[in-house]
């Protein structure tokens, strides 16, 4: 039988990594990217609102958290609705639901949704305008390492 020859210690055995990038791989590829909506900034007409957050192509979105910082209010029944693009990545929420922390459902339901493009994060208002309010959006997604 031959002997396995073992490879000399090199820069490629003791690579050291950045303590942000050992976080990301022992995490899997899990990110995060959070945008604010703002009342008194953004204003509250029915349409949709861009932020400027971009999520890569190929993220896989898993969860998202709402923040209610100050409460939302509308004269009517406003919902909001988180978007990635073209992609729901909720479904329409009431604002009656927002109160502290919460954890909207993903759009159908979904386990997760994977963005096929680079998509711009956005949130659609709807049936109403909000008169009042701040919510901070918190969206989780995995991007894989060999992209």
């Amino acid at each position: 039988m031959k002997a396995i020859k073992k490879l000399e210690a090199g820069p490629l055995a003791v690579k050291k990594i950045s303590p942000r990038e050992e976080a990301v791989l022992d995490k899997g590829g899990l990110r995060m990217a959070s945008v604010q909506y703002d009342f008194s900034v953004d204003a509250g007409a029915v349409g949709t609102l861009t932020f400027g957050r971009i999520l890569p192509a190929g993220a896989i979105v898993t969860k998202v958290v709402a923040d209610e910082l100050t409460n939302v209010t509308s004269g009517g029944s406003a919902t909001l609705q988180l978007k990635a693009g073209s992609t729901n990545l909720t479904d329409a929420v009431a604002i009656a639901d927002f109160a502290g922390l919460t954890v909207p459902a993903l759009a159908s339901s979904a386990a997760a949704i994977k963005l096929a493009d680079a998509s711009e994060l956005s949130m659609a208002i709807a049936t109403a305008a909000v008169t009042a309010g701040k919510v901070r959006f918190l969206v989780e997604y995995m991007l894989p390492n060999d992209l």
